[in-house]
């Protein structure tokens, strides 16, 4: 089949760099892009006990205010709102501010794609467990329409789709995302990745799986590292071709040279992760984007903190992008997830919002929980270092390099090449104020009065906080990078002193005539036409030097929307049902060597009186981590006990089950550990 591009007249060279030039987020701690970076700076944890309707939930990353949603402004009624998935909720807001922080007008529409990583469904449980089922179901809780809503709503027409990886969503969606570009599928990209918690049955799931941190904190290549800290939330970038973004003067995060997407495509289990594939991508990637893998100078970790997937993960790194590297110049590693948890589908996408932050700053925030390297890993003979300090970026000769890894638990991986920007800030314009206008208009809209006097105070506060306000550049910016709503107001000033304080009155519900000359300006003539929704060329009224610069976003004005869950939301159970008072005196009383064979036998499907050789590995043996899982649950009902989650982990052969079987009580491990082939 030939490689041609679908849309010939717009594909792109296969070498193109597509930039980033907008992102919007809210994670654990961090409602705004500006709130994350800054958290991240302060070596900020977002990791506390669950609250409200999850009371009772372990501890992980948890958003606040997950029912509420702005559905008035996207022209959703209550009931529909309450059918929605808020992980739909959730990508429509933040679509919305990703569009404004890219300076764009965000009801435009065009031949942009939406490529969506998401993994759970946790909402369509909880409308099926209720009963709460009507029209607006289908979809509300579809994981189909999480990409659709975003393409429908905003009326984009490029490719809209949702990619299930698992853990490895949400950079899955980015490596579509970019390859479309590249095809010329479509002008603008949208990539996000949302994951929201909503039901106690994931917690189980994990906890089963004996994955769950115990200790409820992510200890990333340390010592201590004893399994995943759950978290959610979700984040959105907008990409262009690199070229585009220059020609159109946008703000370049940063660039995304390469991703390169594979499988384990084998191994010891369906879940557990293999060195070879993950060395296989990362050289794969370094190669389409051109780069030398030496050259890398930081790697945002997949760095779940499980005892098996840690030190596979830094072989890998160390095998590929440690080689030919001096050892007083190691690669710097570190992950997000020690401050805001694993955000599954969208931990990829989270590890890359930070990593084009840092690019974009030039600053390494650091990795939390990490203290004595785990015993397993040699950073120092693999050319690795945790990066535990807020650090300027590593000095190099060349351009600013970085990866970001994601794992998916099925074998799925992915990697994206990430390289900063020399004209990350756009082209300088002019030097002070443009044209001839020494009163210029400020236009503001919203959907509804309270958004209105909300946006004018954000405003207000916005500019009283600058030691320096460009006035043209930020009316230019207001007139054209947000979109026009149907209520409107405007206020006119020519020293940022005057323009806080009409903005205040606008604020307070005041809505500030022209007196004298400004009454007949051109700017008092361009607000005229504005408030009546005619067209006004902005362009011409300020100038050709006017810049587009940041301005705060849309406050939206949410209000509640859920279902019922008063059967649905019971505490997640903390680790293996308790054993019955009728269990334990029906307990196995003969000894543990026929227990242990006979259940073995009977999880393996094997004829009964098949010979099991008992030094050696369960792994060996065929035992998944499902099959350890219910070998384990067999045991505690057979003994009449609970038995530790990480029983198999902790006596990996027959001999050494049995073994710890036949004393009074089982041996318990050091500190609480995950499975070793357990993939998160």
């Amino acid at each position: 089949m030939s490689e041609r591009p679908e849309h010939p007249e717009r594909a792109l060279p296969a070498e193109e760099p597509i930039a980033v030039v907008g992102m919007a987020c809210r994670f654990p701690g961090a409602d705004d892009l500006t709130g994350f970076w800054r958290m991240l700076g302060r070596g900020g944890e977002a990791i506390a006990p669950g609250t409200g309707f999850r009371d009772g939930r372990r501890s992980g990353g948890y958003l606040r205010d997950v029912e509420h949603f702005d559905a008035a402004f996207f022209g959703i009624t209550a009931t529909e709102a309450a059918a929605m998935d808020p992980q739909q909720r959730l990508l429509l807001e933040l679509s919305w501010h990703a569009l404004e922080d890219a300076r764009l007008v965000a009801t435009e529409g065009g031949p942009t794609g939406v490529f969506v990583g998401c993994c759970s469904d946790d909402y369509a449980l909880l409308s099926r467990a209720s009963g709460a089922v009507d029209a607006w179901t289908m979809t509300g809780t579809s994981r189909t329409f999480l990409a659709n809503r975003v393409s429908y709503a905003f009326g984009f027409t490029g490719p809209s789709t949702v990619v299930d990886t698992g853990q490895s969503s949400s950079l899955a969606a980015l490596h579509q995302g970019v390859a479309a570009l590249r095809r010329g599928e479509c002008a603008t990209a949208l990539v996000a990745g949302v994951q929201l918690n909503l039901s106690p049955v994931g917690d189980a799931l994990i906890e089963e799986l004996g994955a769950m941190s115990p200790t409820g904190r992510c200890h990333t290549f340390d010592s201590h590292a004893d399994g995943i800290v759950r978290g959610e939330g979700a984040g959105v970038l907008v990409l262009k071709p690199l070229g585009a973004a220059r020609a159109d003067g946008d703000r370049i995060y940063c660039t995304v040279l390469a991703t390169a997407l594979n499988n384990d495509g084998g191994g010891v289990t369906l879940t557990s992760p293999r060195q070879e594939a993950q060395q296989e991508l990362l050289a794969e990637a370094c190669r389409r984007a051109g780069v030398a893998p030496s050259a890398i100078g930081y790697v945002e970790l997949h760095g779940t903190g499980t005892r098996a997937g840690d030190p596979v993960e830094a072989r890998a790194l160390g095998h590929v992008l440690g080689q030919d590297r001096p050892a007083e110049r190691p690669l710097l590693v570190g992950s997000v997830k020690t401050n805001i948890g694993h955000l599954e589908a969208a931990a990829g996408l989270a590890g890359l919002i930070k990593t084009a932050s840092a690019l974009y700053h030039r600053q390494l925030p650091p990795t939390l929980n990490h203290r004595r390297p785990n015993p397993d890993i040699d950073l120092a003979g693999l050319r690795l270092k945790v990066c535990t300090r807020r650090t300027p970026w590593p000095g190099t000769d060349g351009p600013l390099l970085a990866g970001v890894s994601a794992f998916g638990l099925g074998g799925t991986n992915v990697h994206a090449v990430l390289s900063a920007c020399d004209d990350a800030a756009g082209p300088e314009g002019r030097a002070g104020a443009g044209g001839d206008a020494r009163v210029v208009p400020v236009v503001v809209s919203a959907r509804d009065e309270a958004a209105l006097r909300a946006q004018a105070a954000a405003l207000a506060a916005f500019v009283a906080r600058q030691k320096e306000v460009d006035l043209v550049d930020l009316a230019f910016s207001c007139a054209t990078t947000r979109a026009a709503l149907p209520l409107r107001a405007a206020v006119l000033a020519a020293e940022p002193e005057e323009l806080v304080a009409r903005l205040r009155e606008l604020a307070e519900g005041v809505r500030p005539e022209p007196a004298g000359a400004e009454a007949t300006s051109p700017a008092a003539e361009a607000v005229a036409a504005f408030l009546l929704d005619k067209p006004v060329d902005w362009a011409a009224l300020f100038g050709p030097g006017a810049r587009r610069v940041d301005l705060p976003l849309y406050p939206f004005q949410r209000k509640p929307h859920w279902i019922s869950v008063s059967a649905t939301v019971a505490p997640t159970p903390a680790g293996p049902a308790p054993v019955t008072a009728a269990a334990a005196e029906a307990a196995w009383s003969g000894d543990p060597l026929d227990l242990v064979l006979q259940r073995t036998v009977e999880i393996l499907g094997l004829a009964p009186g098949t010979e099991i050789p008992l030094d050696t590995s369960f792994t060996d043996l065929g035992l998944d981590s499902r099959m350890a899982v219910a070998l384990r649950n067999a045991l505690a009902r057979a003994v009449g006990r609970a038995l530790p989650t990480t029983l198999l982990f902790d006596h990996p052969t027959p001999a050494a089950l049995i073994e710890a079987l036949r004393s009074d009580a089982p041996d318990a491990p050091d500190g609480p550990q995950t499975k070793g082939h357990d993939r998160r």
